[in-house]
C-alpha cells in the first residue's frame, strides 16, 4: 500500500464515470484511503459509485458545488503523505501512480507534473495539446524523473501563465500537507490550479516525469454562471506573480541575488504586453463583425505572438544564465 489518498470530486458526472471506476480498479487497492466529495448531484452518480466503487477505507462526503471549494473540502479529510486528484474521466495507470509517489518520495516534491493522453468522449486517443509540462521536459531534456530548482519552477511559470505549470491534476501527484496549508484558490472561475501554480511556484518543489501514465478526457465544460463571472473578474496572471514575488522577498523564499539572473522585470514586461495583447484580441473576436476584417485585431494578434516569443526567448536565457558556471 502507498501513503496515498484519493479526492473523488463528482457533480452529475454519470456519464463518465463507468470508464472512470474501470479506471480506478486497476490501482484503488494500492490507496490507504479514498473520498468521494459530491456536489449535490441528482443524475444517479451517487449510486452508480455506491454499488460499484470498493474500498476499504471509502468515505462519502457534500459539498456544495464549486470546483475549487469541493477540492479543498476532499483534500482536508485525507491523512495520507500524498493525495491523488481522480477527476471523473481522467484515467492513470497502476504503473503511473507508483511513479508519481517513487519521484515524491525519492527527488522529495511537494508537486509531481506528468503529461496525459489526450482522449475523446469515446475514449479514443486524440490530438495532443503542447502545455507547459511538455515544454518542461523539452527544454531541459529530461528523459527521467527530474527535481526543478526553485528558479527553474518560476520561470516556466511565468513564460506559461496562461496555462498551470501543473497541467491536468489527474497527471500529478500532491503533497497533502502542501495542499492543506495553501489550498487552490476559489476566485479563478475554472482556473484555480493554474492561479494557484503562479500564487505558489516558488514556495513548492516540483517533480517531473517525462512518462505519459495519464489519460485527460476533453469534454464539455460544466461551470457554472458564478464559475465563469469569477473568471471574468480575476486578477490577472501578472498581478498575481508580482504580488507572489514580492511575498517571497520579503519572506526569504527568492533573494535579490537571484533575481536578476532570472530576468524578472523583462519577463514581466513582456507578460504584461502578452496579456494585453490577448485581452484585445479576445475582445475583437467576440464582436458581431468578423475579426479578420479588422485591421486593429491583426495587430493585436501580431503584439500577443510577438510577446509570446520573446518570452520563451527571455526563458531560455534566464535558464542559461542560471546554469552557467560561476566565474
Amino acid at each position: 500500500m502507498l501513503p496515498l489518498g484519493v479526492v473523488i470530486p463528482t457533480k452529475n458526472s454519470m456519464p463518465y464515470l463507468p470508464r472512470h471506476v474501470e479506471g480506478l480498479r486497476s490501482w484503488l487497492d494500492l490507496a490507504a484511503e479514498v473520498v468521494v466529495v459530491d456536489s449535490h448531484s441528482n443524475d444517479g452518480t451517487l449510486d452508480f459509485l455506491l454499488a460499484n466503487l470498493k474500498h476499504p477505507a471509502l468515505r462519502f462526503t457534500s459539498h456544495p458545488p464549486g470546483l475549487y471549494a469541493s477540492w479543498n473540502h476532499g483534500i482536508a479529510q485525507i491523512s495520507s503523505r500524498y493525495v491523488y486528484l481522480a477527476t471523473t474521466g481522467d484515467t492513470i495507470t497502476r504503473e503511473g501512480i507508483c511513479k508519481l509517489v517513487e519521484t515524491a518520495e525519492t527527488l522529495v516534491c511537494d508537486v509531481v507534473i506528468s503529461r496525459p493522453t489526450f482522449c475523446d468522449l469515446s475514449g479514443q486517443p486524440g490530438p495532443a495539446t503542447w502545455w507547459p509540462a511538455d515544454d518542461v521536459i523539452a527544454t531541459l531534456d529530461v528523459n527521467q524523473p527530474y527535481r526543478l530548482r526553485q528558479i527553474e519552477a518560476v520561470i516556466f511559470a511565468v513564460a506559461h501563465a496562461a496555462d498551470a505549470l501543473t497541467g491536468s491534476c489527474a497527471s500529478d501527484l500532491f503533497r497533502t500537507e502542501i495542499l492543506q496549508s495553501h489550498p487552490f484558490p476559489t476566485d479563478f472561475g475554472l482556473s484555480g490550479d493554474t492561479a494557484w501554480s503562479w500564487m505558489h511556484a516558488a514556495e513548492v518543489s516540483y517533480g517531473v516525469v517525462p512518462d505519459r501514465v495519464s489519460t485527460f478526457l476533453r469534454h464539455p465544460t460544466s461551470a457554472s454562471v458564478t464559475e465563469k463571472q469569477s473568471l471574468l473578474a480575476a486578477r490577472r496572471a501578472d498581478v498575481v506573480l508580482r504580488a507572489a514575488m514580492d511575498s517571497w522577498r520579503q519572506t526569504g523564499v527568492m533573494t535579490e541575488q537571484t533575481l536578476p539572473s532570472a530576468l524578472w522585470e523583462e519577463l514581466m514586461a513582456w507578460l504584461t504586453s502578452y496579456l494585453d495583447a490577448k485581452a484585445a484580441f479576445d475582445r475583437n473576436r467576440r464582436s458581431s463583425a468578423p475579426w479578420v476584417l479588422n485591421p486593429r485585431a491583426w495587430r493585436n494578434r501580431i503584439q500577443r505572438e510577438r510577446a509570446t516569443k520573446q518570452l520563451h526567448r527571455l526563458k531560455h536565457t534566464a535558464l542559461l544564465r542560471d546554469h552557467a558556471p560561476a566565474t
